[in-house]
């Protein structure tokens, strides 16, 4: 099975947050709840040492939402992403608490949880997700993970790609 995600070159990331903004717009989320996690976080003490993130769900391999959902919500799509079946959620909040990476939200406005999916509706028109046309600096791709493998394998041949 394939499986997809995103990847993050923290080196090109200016802090812009416009992934963010994105993804919020699109999916037209509550004040407060953010699928993808944009922040500017400080190095040490000096207060001019610090570097961007940008961050959502990285589709585990093994993921623990999916072990721990008492209801089957979180499951595998056949593209190898996690999704989230909002209408079998009963909003206990266990997928929330047992993600490592803080991906699925509660929304209190639909007393449910929620996630990103890559934007599954905008990836079966063939488009990208909203997060990465909108990234300014190209530095958010939504990969196949055995294409990352295959073009690290070359970068490490080819550093200048």
């Amino acid at each position: 099975m394939k499986r997809f995600g995103f990847i993050y070159d923290q080196k090109k990331c200016i802090g812009c947050n416009v992934c963010q903004m994105a993804c919020k717009d699109k999916n037209n989320l509550e004040m407060g709840l953010f699928f993808r996690r944009a922040d500017t976080l400080n190095a040490g003490e000096d207060p001019l040492k610090y570097f961007h993130f940008s961050g959502a769900c990285i589709h585990c391999d093994d993921a623990e939402c999916i072990r721990h959902c008492p209801t089957g919500a979180m499951y595998r799509k056949s593209d190898g992403t996690v999704g989230h079946r909002k209408e079998k959620c009963i909003g206990c909040g266990i997928c929330a608490r047992v993600c490592p990476q803080a991906a699925p939200k509660l929304s209190f406005r639909d007393g449910r949880s929620a996630k990103c999916d890559g934007c599954a509706d905008l990836r079966a028109q063939g488009k990208n997700p909203a997060c990465v046309d909108a990234c300014l600096t190209h530095c958010l791709q939504f990969v196949d993970y055995e294409t990352l493998t295959e073009h690290r394998e070359r970068k490490a041949e080819y550093p200048w790609e």
